[in-house]
């Protein structure tokens, strides 16, 4: 019936298009207050970051039963729920990292609170703490430097130790030290695997990691850092939240972005510049994800590697007109430009 009515009004509109161009314009108006009016009850479906208004976006629908919104959508703060029958929607909060339960209403921020911010880790927006060093800069290098794991806390009950080579040194010994149990390997490399022979790490407890650099047996320097396993809960908690992001079957930068929310709110440098890489490897055309790949290597204290990323951000976003995304690259890069002229003893 809607077609044969629309047919009738496209006619109608060839016949008086000769005559004069206002009614011209009036058929084409109906015709799309129609097509407007048929559409009134689609839910939204924003699946990408560059189809919201808002920048970032607050979180993202992650099960059925909203009128409004299709699962995967992007919200807004200040948009409105109608959840069906009362019920509520699984919701992530790009700000904590957290999936929560949300009924019908308008979603403010005030639902994904950020957490508090500490000094645990360098901050774009900050310059009061940041490792006055350049993690793998320099070419003169006396001590070794840990740079891998990124940051305390992990997942990974057995992890990988990377740190700088010592100039002149022809061996390192790397020593693991937990509250029940400790262990030490000789190695001439500058990375060691975890013994698949030795105890994982204690869920909960934080254990230390030492690298000490030898000349002809003779030690020169060291290094010391610590890491933490998550509790059995927050690593479930986490894998969870990463599983369910993982079957809404997102683009990989979308998917990759809001596993980095999940990564980055417990501080896991390690899992989420991961995931951003894996996505860089595809040769993905975002310059967001560039940027934010960018912002995870400083705050691990690895300037020398997220300069790169901002400047590649900077280049794909010559094509791309998004003011908001320009003004974080240029915030990075003022910030690097900012440390590399400090010195660079620990």
């Amino acid at each position: 019936m809607r077609k044969s009515a629309n047919k009738s009004i496209l006619f109608i509109c060839k016949v008086v298009k000769s005559s004069t161009k206002i009614l011209v314009g009036l058929c084409l108006l109906f015709l799309l207050v129609k097509d407007l009016s048929g559409l009134a009850g689609v839910p939204l479906a924003r699946k990408k970051r560059n189809q919201v208004r808002c920048n970032p976006p607050l979180g993202r629908v992650m099960s059925k039963g909203d009128k409004r919104f299709e699962v995967r959508s992007l919200v807004c703060d200040g948009d409105k729920l109608e959840v069906l029958n009362e019920g509520k929607i699984k919701f992530l909060c790009f700000s904590t990292g957290k999936i929560i339960d949300l009924s019908s209403g308008v979603v403010s921020s005030d639902k994904c609170k950020k957490p508090y911010l500490t000094d645990s880790v360098c901050r774009i927006d900050s310059r009061n703490f940041c490792p006055r060093t350049r993690k793998g800069g320099g070419t003169e290098n006396n001590e070794p430097i840990i740079i891998y794991p990124y940051h305390i806390p992990t997942l990974k009950p057995r992890p990988e130790v990377v740190w700088t080579p010592v100039t002149g040194a022809t061996s390192y010994k790397v020593r693991f030290d937990c509250h029940e149990f400790s262990w030490e390997r000789d190695i001439n490399q500058t990375r060691l695997a975890y013994p698949l022979e030795e105890k994982a790490l204690p869920s909960g407890r934080t254990c230390q990691i030492v690298v000490f650099a030898y000349k002809n047996d003779n030690l020169t320097n060291a290094d010391q850092s610590v890491v933490l396993l998550l509790s059995e809960e927050e690593i479930k908690r986490i894998v969870d939240a990463i599983d369910q992001i993982s079957k809404l079957n997102l683009p990989p930068d979308e998917a990759a972005l809001d596993m980095d929310a999940v990564f980055i709110a417990r501080n896991l440098f390690d899992e989420t510049l991961e995931k951003l890489n894996n996505v860089v490897t595809r040769d993905t055309r975002n310059p967001t994800i560039y940027r934010v790949l960018g912002d995870r290597y400083f705050q691990a204290g690895l300037l020398d590697q997220a300069k790169p990323q901002y400047l590649k951000a900077l280049e794909l976003l010559k094509t791309i007109n998004n003011p908001t995304e320009l003004k974080k690259i240029q915030e990075g890069l003022e910030v690097i430009d900012y440390y590399n002229q400090l010195p660079t003893s620990r």
